[in-house]
Parts: C-alpha cells; sequence; structure tokens
C-alpha cells in the first residue's frame, strides 16, 4: 500500500505547519522527498517525488513560475510540491486545476524547520505502511480491553491511531460507522484520510462498531463475512513479515489462504472521499450476491488503498482457462455494477493466478497495475498478462543474446541515468503500447497530450529510430517490456 499527501498530513510531531493549498490528499504515491533549490530542475526529479522548496526558490516562484512548476512536476510523475517559508500564497485557478488534473499536491509549509520537516517526511515515506499497521494494532488492542463499552473504546482508539474520533454522526469530509449498542444506536466519526492511515481508520472503526454491536448482543448477520474481509484487508495491506504473523488467525476463520488466488480490483474513477466509501461497501454486498456461485470458486471481498477487492479462491491450479473466466466474471460483474452505479465510472484490473497467502498479494499487485496500465474508458476490464505474453517474453528475455540487443537498443535513453531515463521509457512503453496514440498514452500516463508529444520526440531523437516503421516500434516494444519484466 502506497504513502499518500493525507498519510503525510497526519504524520504526528511534524515541525511548523503543512497545509494542503490545491490537488488531492490521496492522488499520486510519494515515493520519496526531494529539497530542490532550483525551479528549474523540477522537471527532472524522479516519478513519486515531493519536491520541497528552499525559502528562497518559492519566492521566486510567482504566479506564472508557480504555474509552470506544477505542470513541471506533472510531466515528471512527481506526488506533489512544498512552498515554504512566510504565508502561504494565493492559489491562481489554473494551478488548481493542473493540480487537480494531474492528481499532484500543492502544499505549504511555514519553513521554520525545513531540515526536520524533510527529514520527518523521508521517515513516513520509508515506514509509512509499518507504522500504520503499529498503530492499527494498538486500536485493535484498545477495542478488546474496553470492553464493548463505547466511551471507553473511542478514548483509546483516539490514543492509538492519534486521529480525532468522536461518538457522533459524521459530517461533511468524515466517516462513520453506525451499531447498535445498549442504550440505542452508537454512530463513530473520524475524518476521512486516505492512505495507510486512513486505511487503519477505517479497519478500526468497522471493527469497533462490530464489537460495540457484539456486546449489546445485536451484531449484524454479516458478522462473519465482515470479520473475514478486515482480515483479509489486514493480510494484504500490512508489510510481508506481519501479514505471514496473520495467517494463523485467517485459516482459524475459515479464510482458504492456501488455495489458488485471482484478485478483482474495482475503483470508482468519478468518486472521491465518503461517497467514494460508501460506493464501494454497496458494491461490495453487490458483488458477493452476483458472485456467489461463479465458476465454482469461493469469493471473498477485501479493502485496500480505497479500491474494493474481490479474491477468487480455489483448491486446484485455475491455469490459463480459469483466469479468462476470471476475466469474464469481472465483465458481468462490472456491467452489472455500472448499471446500479452509473456516475461512479467503475473500473476493474484482474490479476494473475497465484498460490498461498504470498501469491494472494502478488496477485492484488498484478490487480492493481493492469488498473493503471488499462485502455481507457473503452476497455473497463483489464487483465494482467491475460494472453501469457509477458510469461513468453521472460523466457525470450532469459537468451543473453536477446536481453543484451534491447539493452543496446535503448542505451542511448539508459545514459541519460536512472532519474531522466526512467520518465522517458515509461512514456515510451505507454505510447508504443497504445498503438503510437499520444492521447492514450497521456490517460494512462495522467499527462499532458503535449508533454507525450515532446517526450517521444525527445526519445525518437536519442535513439535514432523511425516510430513510423513497424519493425522499429515492435522492436522498441520489446526493449521496452524486456527492461521492465
Amino acid at each position: 500500500m502506497d504513502t499518500v499527501i493525507a498519510d503525510l498530513l497526519a504524520a504526528p510531531g511534524r515541525p511548523g505547519s503543512l497545509d494542503l493549498l490545491a490537488g488531492p490528499a490521496a492522488g499520486r504515491p510519494v515515493l520519496g522527498v526531494r529539497l530542490v533549490e532550483d525551479l528549474r530542475v523540477l522537471s527532472e526529479v524522479p516519478p513519486g517525488s515531493l519536491a520541497v522548496l528552499t525559502g528562497p526558490a518559492s519566492s521566486r516562484a510567482t504566479a506564472y513560475l508557480l504555474d509552470v512548476a506544477m505542470r513541471d512536476v506533472v510531466a515528471a510523475g512527481g506526488a506533489g510540491l512544498v512552498l515554504t517559508g512566510g504565508a502561504a500564497p494565493p492559489v491562481a485557478r489554473t494551478v488548481q486545476g493542473i493540480a487537480e488534473r494531474g492528481r499532484v499536491a500543492l502544499l505549504h509549509s511555514d519553513g521554520v524547520d525545513l531540515g526536520g520537516l524533510v527529514i520527518l517526511l523521508a521517515r513516513v515515506v520509508e515506514g509509512g505502511a509499518a507504522e500504520a499497521f503499529a498503530r492499527l494494532t494498538a486500536a485493535l488492542d484498545g477495542i478488546v480491553r474496553s470492553g464493548g463499552d463505547a466511551e471507553r473504546m473511542v478514548a483509546a482508539l483516539n490514543e492509538a491511531l492519534g486521529v480525532p474520533i468522536e461518538l457522533r454522526a459524521p459530517g461533511p469530509g468524515e466517516r462513520g460507522e453506525v451499531a447498535r449498542g445498549r442504550e440505542g444506536e452508537v454512530t463513530l466519526a473520524a475524518p476521512e484520510l486516505g492512505g495507510h492511515l486512513g486505511q487503519a481508520v477505517a479497519v478500526s472503526l468497522r471493527m469497533a462498531a462490530e464489537a460495540i454491536a457484539r456486546a449489546a448482543g445485536g451484531a449484524a448477520e454479516d458478522t462473519p463475512i465482515r470479520s473475514r474481509m478486515l482480515l483479509l484487508s489486514e493480510l494484504l495491506v500490512s508489510p510481508e513479515g506481519q501479514a505471514l504473523r496473520l495467517l494463523g488467525r485467517a485459516r482459524g476463520i475459515g479464510l482458504p489462504v492456501d488455495g489458488w488466488h485471482i484478485a478483482l480490483r474495482v475503483e470508482p474513477v468519478e468518486l472521491q472521499g465518503p461517497e467514494r466509501y460508501d460506493l464501494l461497501d454497496a458494491a461490495g454486498r453487490v458483488a458477493l450476491q452476483s458472485l456467489r456461485s461463479a465458476g465454482g470458486a469461493q469469493w471473498n471481498p477485501a479493502r485496500a488503498d480505497d479500491a474494493l477487492l474481490l479474491i477468487r479462491t480455489q483448491t486446484g491450479d485455475p491455469g490459463r482457462d480459469g483466469l479468462r473466466s476470471a476475466v469474464g466474471d469481472a465483465e458481468r460483474l462490472l456491467g452489472e455494477l455500472r448499471g446500479r452505479f452509473p456516475a461512479a465510472g467503475l473500473r476493474c484490473g484482474v490479476g494473475g493466478a497465484h498460490r498461498g497467502p504470498l501469491g494472494l498479494r502478488g496477485s492484488a499487485r498484478e490487480a492493481r497495475t493492469a488498473l493503471a496500465r488499462g485502455g481507457g474508458r473503452d476497455r473497463p476490464v483489464t487483465a494482467h498478462d491475460l494472453a501469457g505474453l509477458d510469461r513468453m517474453l521472460g523466457e525470450w528475455y532469459a537468451s543473453d543474446t536477446a536481453w543484451a540487443s534491447a539493452r543496446e537498443l535503448l542505451a542511448p535513453i539508459e545514459a541519460l541515468g536512472a532519474e531522466r531515463a526512467e520518465p522517458l521509457l515509461r512514456t515510451l512503453q505507454a505510447y508504443l503500447d497504445h498503438q503510437g496514440s499520444p492521447a492514450r498514452a497521456a490517460e494512462e500516463l495522467h499527462l499532458h497530450r503535449n508533454a507525450v508529444t515532446q517526450r517521444i520526440r525527445k526519445a525518437g531523437r536519442l535513439l535514432g529510430v523511425d516510430l513510423a516503421d513497424p519493425e522499429q516500434r515492435l522492436a522498441l516494444q520489446l526493449a521496452c517490456r524486456a527492461l521492465r519484466i
């Protein structure tokens, strides 16, 4: 599970202020933190970087230059830009539009302790999942110790999660859970967060509501399903070592973690915040009813990264036919869900078939990758390696001659260094995978079409190839895939 801006905003003990000025709090994953002293290098930051401008660099970011800077961050695949020092500047509507369309955050910090801020943010990025899991573990322990008492439970959750949770109805920008308590209905409210911490809060609220209902003798009929869903979600989002320690509990409540798994990942493209969570809950209930008898396999739901995961499990290897059957299930299910929730823009990615607990996590990762590199609105369901191409290419690339040819062809780009070469190679592969369409490549990469065109021209000049020649295009496409595999 990736770290997002919301995780950084919720980090405890950060020095000075850190405020979101524009863009989504749960946009692009944050993979690293980079201190930047010159606005001109923003176009070269590594993908996933959160670029923190020094005070002098921030002071030079006039309205026009800030517009350019945000476009550079988006084109480079960055996660966000942090202005530092003084008061937060007004943000022009054009900058807000760039941030929203590019899913890149614009933030501001008072810059009182810039070094401390950068160190803290880097620590959160490197250990976000482990920290969130530790908070979740403490929260679940607090729920158990509370004995079903709602007030004691809320106090324990506040202490463990470091997030304000209250006994009241949720307001705008918040999420909530409702349970039937000893003295009537109990409602829990918490801020709507993304990323690791948001997932920990969501799981904690659901477990708290279930504990309150069970203590009152009014647990919901779907408690066994919800318990499996929560534990399966933990298995998928926790660091590998911690996930493996959960296997005894998983087997104890009937989760078939040792079978063969295919993961379906469903995301609503058009919704964010509370509406997204509510829709995913409803979609999960519809999906279980629809898939109950599909393919003779067992289905279990889970939640990860603000998406719905549906895990198809059977005892034997489903093979290529089983994967095609799962894709058919996904297409039928998505058709039904789109009919019920037409405004959500639902899409689905399907992972490959893998065995055991680690295979479960691997299929979930592949489903996410399939969704990320999907074909857009005209292909709402995309599968990872459905034709077996990656497997065939993997065997072909095992040949020293084939591998050397691929590296030789792309050597002029690789000579730029990893940070500058990666965005060019990623753009080139997307362009070739979409039959030379800059528009579709831009949609996949969340870039402006002009940025894709500029990168392709640069790649063509460096490589000295004719992209109008189908044989040269095929060679480049195979070479790009070689490096990815």
